[in-house]
């Protein structure tokens, strides 16, 4: 990306909402934002074309241990344990950088157990 430094882009943003019933991946729901990204159910679509930047924000219930991880085309990140229950705290926000340069690519996110609908996903996304 720093070749790319002088040139003056405008990033567009998203908010999602995800959740799940239990173990195994969430589902997402489009909230509002400068774009509308390609969900399916446990999947979202990034277009080509573009850098993204994703913050993942669970939320679980107090009373159950729970470990999340982002799954990009296919390949499963790093499990993180959910240590806050609420939105307050940055602890448990992942950060996941994207660079869909000719061809689509997915993202979906696994959970231990069930996360409520006050998750949260921000897509940032700028233009190669």
């Amino acid at each position: 990306m720093s070749y790319k430094i002088a040139r003056k882009v405008q990033p567009s943003a998203c908010l999602c909402s995800f959740s799940s019933s239990g173990a195994g991946n969430v589902n997402f729901a489009f909230v509002g934002g400068d774009f509308t990204p390609s969900i399916s159910g446990s999947t979202i679509t990034l277009g080509a074309g573009y850098e993204y930047f994703i913050a993942s924000y669970p939320s679980a219930s107090a009373s159950v241990a729970t470990t999340y991880y982002t799954i990009l085309n296919g390949v499963n990140g790093v499990s993180v344990s959910i240590t806050s229950t609420s939105l307050n705290s940055g602890r448990d926000t992942t950060f996941d950088s994207v660079i869909a340069e000719s061809s689509n690519s997915t993202f979906q996110l696994y959970s231990s157990t069930a996360l409520s609908s006050n998750s949260r996903l921000e897509i940032w996304r700028h233009p190669l």
